[in-house]
């Protein structure tokens, strides 16, 4: 059982990982890093919100000499910078940052243990149904076979 449970758990994060990849991908080719001026930073955010990354207001020139403004989060250690690099879409939008290399192993890693913890649980379940039934059947024989005996020496 753990052997067949490891396998679908490898099978499974190694899905998972390829999925990731692929995303990754898409993200690389319809986002690109620019550098923006750091225009304001809300500091009335929680303190929840503030571990998620503080807001703030940021102005860049695209390609072709156009000033755009937006709000994104930045990291602590970005909101003491004048000038900080920003992720931005096809549509010139910030957008969040892509998944660092620690969610590329971090989650399809506990995506395959659970995978794995699953199909055990599940068939383990199973193994304890099925000794429940066989016990049920052989307890139901020995009855039939007790009953016919005693009938017999009756």
């Amino acid at each position: 059982m753990v052997v067949f449970a490891s396998v679908v758990g490898c099978a499974v994060a190694l899905t998972a990982y390829r999925a990731l990849t692929s995303d990754a991908d898409a993200y690389f080719a319809s986002h690109r890093q620019i550098t923006a001026q750091v225009l304001s930073i809300d500091d009335r955010s929680p303190a929840i919100s503030r571990r998620a990354g503080t807001r703030a207001e940021v102005a860049w020139v695209d390609g072709s000499g156009v000033r755009h403004t937006g709000t994104t989060r930045l990291r602590g250690d970005q909101t003491e910078e004048a000038r900080v690099r920003i992720w931005i879409d096809g549509g010139g939008r910030p957008a969040p940052p892509p998944l660092g290399p620690a969610g590329f192993i971090v989650s399809p890693l506990l995506l395959g243990l659970f995978a794995a913890g699953a199909t055990w649980s599940v068939m383990l379940l199973a193994e304890s149904g099925r000794r429940v039934w066989i016990a049920r059947h052989a307890m139901a024989g020995w009855d039939r076979e007790w009953r016919a005996q005693t009938d017999l020496e009756r």
